[in-house]
């Protein structure tokens, strides 16, 4: 079994790296001169309003010194900015830039188009035994999860 695990994660593994290939050269040839980690931080910013580090940390499931420097980054690159509560001035809020808001608009739709090239390769009738699968298993997980 523990063999099998290890084969199920690896192709889980490298399936996620073909899907980061495709969504970072956007499929025209295109390449995003983004890090992972900021691509990461990037999706944290799950609405459009200013957020906490705890909050982004949660978001991407990273440490809150590893979101700290993701969020430095992309404060470098002016795609977000950090500002202080007006409830409480001692609270740090980060939120996106204009040019982050559309950054991120960009991404969540190049990741959407990704993902939808790269299961076009597929039958109708493997898109739903896969579905089913996959909808088993993340059930299956999420019990694993709760216990931790």
């Amino acid at each position: 079994m523990e063999e099998k695990l290890h084969k199920y994660f690896t192709t889980l593994r490298y399936f996620g790296h073909v899907l980061m290939n495709k969504l970072l050269s956007n499929g025209r040839g295109v390449k995003y001169d983004f890090k992972i980690s900021q691509l990461k931080a990037l999706a944290a910013f799950k609405e459009d309003y200013p957020y906490t580090m705890n909050a982004l940390a949660e978001n991407a499931m990273v440490k809150l010194p590893n979101m700290t420097r993701m969020v430095d980054s992309l404060i470098k690159d002016g795609i977000a900015e950090r500002g202080k509560s007006d409830q409480d001035r001692r609270k740090v809020l980060v939120r996106l830039t204009a040019k982050g808001k559309r950054i991120r608009t960009q991404f969540l739709a190049n990741r959407r188009q990704a993902a939808l090239s790269v299961f076009s390769m597929l039958s109708e009738k493997d898109k739903r035994e896969l579905m089913t699968c996959l909808d088993k298993a993340c059930k299956i997980l999420e019990k694993t999860v709760e216990k931790q």
